[in-house]
């Protein structure tokens, strides 16, 4: 997005086991093959503990550091004491080409709602920025496109037509 230093953003959105992490892991590799740099980032509501205890990264955590970055021959990770915004983790993923983004259902980018129960239909009431709905049952809907959940090069069309508007 123009101006903000992270990547354009696609939000991946629904009730818990709705299928979203499932559709993420499907469009990685299909916009990888299509030269798009992918990153992603997901919103966890629980407490979450990514460290082991009594190694050196818990144990600096442990004795007060703010932040804690660790990197190998592999990867890297840092770890906050306290939750960032989505805005604050995006900031980590310049120089990609899209990061979808699984959660964060308030936040204002653009969305492909997974719904796995016709019940949960009502979500598209609460939700802005809806670009495509994702479902386990067949539906359609007169504001946005309706795929199927294994309808994923179509959806993975989707989220390269959303990369190709114009920043706002």
């Amino acid at each position: 997005m123009k101006g903000t230093g992270f990547p354009p953003v696609v939000q991946v959105v629904g009730y818990s086991n709705s299928g979203k992490t499932t559709l993420i892991c499907r469009l990685i590799p299909l916009l990888t093959q299509r030269g798009v740099l992918v990153g992603t980032l997901k919103h966890h509501a629980k407490a979450l503990d990514l460290d082991r205890r009594g190694k050196d990264t818990w144990r600096h955590r442990e004795a007060g550091a703010r932040v804690v970055s660790i990197s190998a021959e592999n990867q890297s990770a840092v770890w906050y004491r306290e939750p960032r915004s989505m805005e604050e983790l995006l900031t980590h993923y310049a120089g990609l080409d899209v990061v979808l983004a699984e959660g964060f259902k308030e936040a204002g980018y653009p969305k492909l709602v997974v719904l796995r129960e016709r019940e949960h239909v009502s979500l598209l009431e609460r939700l802005t920025n809806i670009r495509a709905v994702v479902s386990w049952f067949p539906d359609d809907h007169p504001s946005f496109p309706w795929y199927g959940i294994d309808e994923v090069e179509a959806v993975a069309e989707e989220v390269l037509s959303i990369l190709r508007e114009p920043p706002a």
